[in-house]
């Protein structure tokens, strides 16, 4: 437990961290939006951050036999890890790399036949975006030089307000977590897995290096990655198995052909996450994932092809999210309750030790979420819709971070249900105007999924700082601060890669930057002209209903009957692009998981477990220097995650 006699935050790990964090920014766009060779930031675990603290162990031992005092303890490691983490999140797959291009992509490409420069461009806050056509030219064609071109002054207003207000949203997570810190933690003792597992690592009385089944994974992994990457530079040298295909190709009679991408591919490293993760989560991912591909070919056999979008799984999805963030608020009301009424009440007073006091934590929400809506409001969209956006947003980041503290996920995606999309769908095209609309496509920059969650990173944050006796609020403003200088350093590595490469001319297709650019007002321009049917909007309503219902239901029956197989959390998180590709792996570690403890029980589990890290850690390393080689080169070589 954590003391308030903690040690503080040494000035040496946060200069680290702070010089790692632009490198972590130029690995993210680099691979992510450049080349196109991996999506790192995708899974709760960013493979490229984990390799960064095996670095920082093997570093800081080495540096450790050269003088003593050079070597870090495993509490300042731990720290720069979660640090590093945080400013990796904001210059994300989902973050920065979906904004700036929506920030420039419509003053380039409007044109007579989208008609965005008569019904979205005039409602569109100019002063939030880059309207300079030819800073708009060096960013998608490329060929440029940001520091020499003189455009950093075009770029300086919009990136310094963009930060401002996505520091807000963090900041409001940041205060939602220390008021249900102990919650969290002491009450209902939340194991927060994705912990566990760097802590593992730094742990100093039984290294997992001396572990020969450790060693013996993480070297069949290394040569593992060591062959596919081998082969994706000369491809004379076999694969030593078909790692990727899609099944889709083999259903193309009717009802059948409308269970569309249905990909099958195997990752090791997943498969080893998934065996940390409880059987039950694990069963209901691969199981509630088959049943989500089954809705839409019932769907097609009963005739309700006639409604776009029908069965609307994602939408089913999002009620599932909205139940478990309404669960956890539920459990932790009372929490919640006395930080809020700090405010006032003058007998209040706050345990030792905690990363902020609940008067504090209170007043920061509320100061951040009405600096957050009255942005959204600058925008130009009406009220209620600004605080129906953050309504969303703010319940999805409270339901990963729930889902995250309690059973470590490997991945938490809510694609395309940001609040562009479901509003609309829920209230209908008549209740916008189109000044709304055309404000809502910014949110996309910030909600058009939701993998990489600084909410969950801070909370992750704080429980290791208490698991190593590291000063909690010295780590959770240090946290926040690297969100800040995450955004910087992603905003900046955006635009200065672009400008060499050009987002649509020697990038890697499929030109990710172009997709993310257009996204939104191809959808916006669709609503306005289209509007949503009364088909769409009632079945839409009555997904987001049957979502929350069942993932309700779900959570009642794991609660009165032991060993329901059933969790709320694998129905939720199994429908979207992640589970998509990971559910072989999954089904691989139930399979695993499952003959392990049946025929050793716990004992043979714990006996197999560093067999699993060293996979883990294996695939991590090798996959990181193979999507450093890819950024380097500038060829896409071995894919650790997803494609390859």
């Amino acid at each position: 437990m954590y003391q308030p006699s903690a040690r503080k935050l040494t000035f040496r790990s946060l200069v680290i961290a702070a010089a790692l964090a632009p490198l972590v920014a130029w690995v993210n766009i680099s691979v992510e939006a450049i080349r196109y060779a991996g999506q790192p930031t995708t899974v709760s675990v960013f493979p490229h951050v984990l390799f960064i603290l095996l670095l920082l162990i093997a570093g800081s031992g080495a540096a450790g036999r050269i003088r003593p005092g050079w070597q870090l303890d495993p509490a300042e490691i731990l720290t720069i890890y979660f640090l590093v983490m945080m400013a990796a999140v904001m210059s994300a797959h989902d973050t920065i790399e979906v904004l700036v291009p929506i920030l420039t992509y419509p003053f380039r490409y409007a044109n007579p036949a989208n008609r965005w420069e008569t019904d979205i461009i005039p409602h569109l806050p100019k002063w939030l975006m880059v309207t300079d056509s030819g800073a708009g030219e060096r960013y998608w064609i490329g060929g440029s030089d940001l520091w020499r071109s003189g455009d950093l002054a075009i770029w300086i207003r919009p990136i310094a307000l963009w930060t401002a207000f996505l520091t807000s949203l963090v900041v409001a997570g940041a205060c939602i977590n220390a008021l249900l810190r102990r919650q969290w933690t002491h009450n209902e003792r939340l194991a927060f897995p994705l912990v566990q597992l760097p802590l593992e690592l730094v742990q100093p009385r039984q290294p997992l290096w001396t572990n020969r089944l450790f060693v013996l994974g993480f070297t069949l992994a290394v040569i593992h990655d060591t062959w596919f990457g081998l082969h994706s530079l000369w491809p004379s040298i076999p694969e030593p198995y078909t790692r990727w295909q899609t099944l889709q190709q083999y259903f193309t009679a009717p009802p059948w052909n409308a269970i569309a991408w249905l990909p099958f591919a195997f990752f090791p490293w997943i498969m080893g996450l998934g065996v940390l993760l409880p059987t039950d989560l694990l069963f209901s991912c691969w199981f509630f994932f088959i049943i989500w591909k089954l809705q839409p070919v019932v769907a097609a056999q009963q005739g309700y092809t006639d409604i776009p979008g029908f069965p609307f799984v994602f939408e089913q999805s999002f009620g599932a999210y909205v139940a478990i963030a309404v669960f956890a608020l539920y459990a932790a009301r009372r929490a919640l309750w006395q930080g809020i009424s700090a405010l006032w009440r003058s007998d209040h007073r706050d345990e030792p030790g905690e990363p902020v006091g609940s008067r504090a934590a209170g007043l920061g929400l509320i100061l951040a979420l009405m600096f957050a809506w009255a942005f959204l409001r600058w925008t130009g969209m009406a009220g209620w819709i600004a605080t129906a956006t953050l309504v969303i947003y703010i319940s999805a980041a409270v339901a990963i971070t729930r889902l995250r503290a309690e059973l470590g996920t490997p991945a938490h995606d809510l694609g395309q249900m940001g609040p562009m999309r479901l509003l609309p769908l829920a209230f209908g095209r008549d209740a916008f105007r189109d000044q709304d609309l055309s404000a809502l496509t910014l949110t996309h920059g910030f909600n058009r999924n939701y993998r990489a969650s600084p909410m969950a990173v801070h909370a992750e944050g704080l429980r290791a700082a208490d698991r190593t006796q590291v000063s909690m609020p010295g780590v959770f403003w240090a946290l926040i601060g690297f969100a800040v200088w995450g955004c910087v350093c992603g905003f900046v590595a955006d635009i200065a890669l672009n400008y060499r490469w050009g987002a649509v001319s020697h990038c890697d297709p499929p030109y990710v930057s172009a997709i993310f650019g257009q996204e939104p007002y191809n959808h916006v321009s669709n609503v306005m002209r289209n509007g949503i049917t009364p088909a769409q909007r009632a079945s839409a309503i009555g997904a987001m209903g049957a979502g929350f219902t069942v993932a309700a239901i779900l959570s009642a029956a794991r609660m009165r009957l032991v060993a329901f197989p059933f969790h709320p959390v694998g129905y939720a998180i199994s429908s979207n692009w992640c589970m998509s590709l990971m559910w072989p792996s999954i089904l691989a570690a139930w399979v695993i998981k499952t003959v392990l403890l049946r025929t050793g029980g716990l004992k043979l589990y714990r006996q197999a477990l560093p067999l699993f890290l060293g996979i883990i850690l294996g695939e991590c390393a090798a996959g990181t220097v193979w999507m450093a080689l890819s950024a380097l080169l500038g060829t896409k070589t071995f894919i650790v995650w997803p494609y390859g």
